[in-house]
């Protein structure tokens, strides 16, 4: 029998296969043939996980479906099934929120269980979605670090997904919680102008060097090189300087024709006056170099 038969959600327990018929010896060689995978103890999923944070998502899965309906999935737990962006999760460890005030909370090297929290009428769990409101969960998720609340933040406002209310009474939520000072400290920061994780931690890490921003800036006199004069938009501008920071990802150019036009994008801003610093992720991992960077841009556009 086809293991994808009795699974929900890619995600089948043992013993709903031992009822259908298949033995514990086909649950062994269904493994060696790495056409099931192990998930938690007594379950398993049907397909090959995509990279670990899919594997994650499959564990989550099987983990509510244990808990049927007494636990939501909390922290990047959520995030990750809800499809908003994270920095750095632990992927290792799952984070459920139990919805019973009368369950007992518990911890394994997998998975934590968190007690059952009343959470303001703003901000009900969603049970059908099986996580908590989603500003909670971007809430907790920060707990462990500042950015890892503006990354999902900035994603969630950018797509409509919450509200800066909701986040607001999300991190009130947080009461006296370990890491709740730091991310009190970063609420007002949140922008759904930044358009990726990393224009985000850039931000921040401009932010904490003492500049202010203007994320999405529409650099003058560009307009004549731009279908319907809209100009070009630079990932960040120091305010009060001449000086755009550009973010590049990874895969932000996907052809030699596309890295030439950035080029000739990238001239013509510096003709009219601009200096651009353009950073990449490789780039934060060494925050000092970043502002000694950014430093002598501003020195540069000053002269």
């Amino acid at each position: 029998m086809d293991p994808a038969l009795i699974a929900h959600h890619d995600v089948f327990p043992a013993a709903r296969a031992l009822a259908s018929g298949l033995t514990r010896a086909d649950l062994r060689r269904l493994l060696r043939e790495r056409r099931i995978v192990r998930l938690h103890r007594g379950w398993y999923a049907t397909r090959l996980p995509r990279d670990d944070a899919d594997l994650h998502r499959l564990r989550v899965e099987a983990l509510l479906a244990e808990y049927a309906g007494r636990a939501v999935a909390t922290d990047a737990s959520a995030l990750l099934r809800l499809g908003i962006a994270t920095w750095r999760p632990d992927l290792r460890c799952v984070h459920l929120e139990l919805t019973d005030p009368d369950t007992n909370r518990h911890r394994k090297a997998d998975l934590v269980v968190h007690p059952y929290r009343p959470a303001a009428p703003l901000l009900l769990p969603r049970p059908t979605s099986g996580t908590v409101h989603p500003a909670v969960a971007i809430a907790a998720a920060g707990l462990r670090d500042p950015r890892a609340f503006l990354v999902p933040a900035d994603d969630a406002l950018r797509r409509n997904l919450v509200t800066a209310t909701e986040l607001a009474v999300a991190v009130d939520g947080l009461g006296r919680r370990h890491g709740a000072a730091g991310v009190r400290a970063v609420r007002d920061c949140c922008d759904p102008r930044h358009e990726s994780p990393g224009e985000t931690l850039v931000a921040h890490l401009l932010r904490l060097a003492g500049h202010e921003l203007d994320p999405q800036f529409v650099v003058p006199g560009t307009g004549r090189w731009t279908r319907g004069g809209r100009g070009y938009r630079a990932d960040l501008r120091l305010r009060g300087t001449r000086v755009l920071v550009e973010f590049d990802g990874r895969v932000k150019y996907e052809d030699r024709q596309a890295l030439w036009e950035e080029k000739l994008r990238e001239d013509r801003i510096r003709s009219l006056g601009w200096v651009v610093v353009r950073l990449t992720m490789a780039d934060l991992r060494d925050p000092a170099a970043v502002r000694a960077r950014v430093e002598a841009a501003v020195e540069l556009a000053a002269a």
